[in-house]
Formats: C-alpha cells, sequence, structure tokens
C-alpha cells in the first residue's frame, strides 16, 4: 500500500502543476494584452501565435524561479500587492495613452513600439503560483522538482497559445473592419477590463 502511495503521489503533483497552469494562463490578465497587442498590429493567427507562446514560456519560467526562491528563502521579496499594482499602473498607463493617441493622432501616425510592447509585459511578470508544488515534490528530490517545472513551464506556454489562437480565429475577421480609431478604443477597453481583474 505504501509502495502504490509513493508512487501516485508524485503523478497527483505533476497533475496539480498541470491544473495550475491551466487555470493560471485562463485568467484574462495574461491572454487579454496579448490579444490587444495582436489586434493592434494586425497579426496573422501564426504570429499571434508564436508571441503568446514565447510570453506563456517566459511567464512559467519567472513565475517557477520566483516560487523557488521564494521555497529556498522561505520569504516573499516581492509581496503579491506590488507585483498586482505594477501590472495595474503598465495596463492604465498604455490604455489612457492609447485614448489619448486615438483621439489626436493622424491615420499616419502611429503609437511608438516601445509604448504597444509595454501591454506585452504584463504576460510575463511572475507570480508564485506553483509554490505549493514546489514544497510537496521536495520529499522526491531536486531531479522531480526540475521535471515538474518543465511541465508546468511547457503547459503554460501552449495554454496561453491556444487561448490566443482560439481568440484570434473568433475575433480577427470581425475586427479587421475596423478602423484604426475603433481598434485603438476596443484595445483600450479590452486592458481596462483586465485591471479590474487584476484588483479583484
Amino acid at each position: 500500500m505504501m509502495v502504490v502511495l509513493y508512487l501516485l503521489v508524485p503523478a497527483a503533483i505533476v497533475s496539480l502543476a498541470i491544473i495550475i497552469a491551466i487555470l493560471h494562463m485562463i485568467a484574462p490578465d495574461h491572454w487579454t494584452p496579448i490579444i490587444s497587442y495582436a489586434i493592434k498590429n494586425r497579426y496573422t493567427k501564426k504570429k499571434a501565435g508564436a508571441v503568446s507562446l514565447s510570453l506563456g514560456i517566459l511567464h512559467g519560467l519567472f513565475s517557477s524561479v520566483l516560487s523557488f526562491t521564494i521555497v529556498i528563502f522561505g520569504i516573499h521579496f516581492i509581496p503579491d500587492i506590488y507585483l498586482r499594482l505594477f501590472v495595474v499602473s503598465i495596463l492604465l498607463f498604455v490604455s489612457f495613452y492609447i485614448i489619448i493617441n486615438a483621439r489626436h493622432e493622424a491615420h499616419e501616425n502611429r503609437m511608438p513600439e516601445p509604448i504597444k510592447k509595454t501591454i506585452l509585459l504584463t504576460s510575463i511578470i511572475p507570480d508564485p503560483a506553483i509554490v505549493p508544488v514546489i514544497l510537496m515534490g521536495l520529499t522526491y528530490g531536486m531531479g522531480f522538482i526540475f521535471n515538474t517545472i518543465s511541465v508546468f513551464i511547457i503547459i503554460s506556454g501552449l495554454t496561453l497559445f491556444s487561448i490566443t489562437i482560439f481568440l484570434h480565429k473568433i475575433l480577427f475577421n470581425k475586427i479587421n473592419s475596423l478602423s484604426p480609431q475603433k481598434i485603438d478604443y476596443l484595445v483600450a477597453l479590452i486592458l481596462l477590463v483586465t485591471v479590474v481583474f487584476v484588483i479583484l
């Protein structure tokens, strides 16, 4: 019985890492900035998918490093409230910039690329979502933790990729007919709704 339990627990821990990665990346604050950026720049499905996969993997990697650091040192270096404030600040700044830009720009003037790319930063800001998984896996050694974290990172990337591709397919054809100003307002609205989600 103990042998069966010893074998089942690692499978349960890996399963938990997969569930956390999927549920975590479904949160709008991860995919709405990518969708907004893709809409704004009229990305193809392939390009939007590549960006989302890369950002999902980066987010999974940074979150794993943060979580591992918290487990090793037993403290929170950056409290969650500061990360949330940072995300909200970026989203608000970019949203208002887009609105102001849409109201005053001529069609030939576009938003500077560094400002647009700031939106994507919010998709990779790490959080300690996988701390419980790392704590549970310590019994099975560092090799097991490394493998579990690798699964978490890969699933994070694939989940964000899947959500982006699905939404791109639904939204892009409808949005293509809109004027640049209307797209700007739509992107700003999506980001402001994301701010509400992050605050809650």
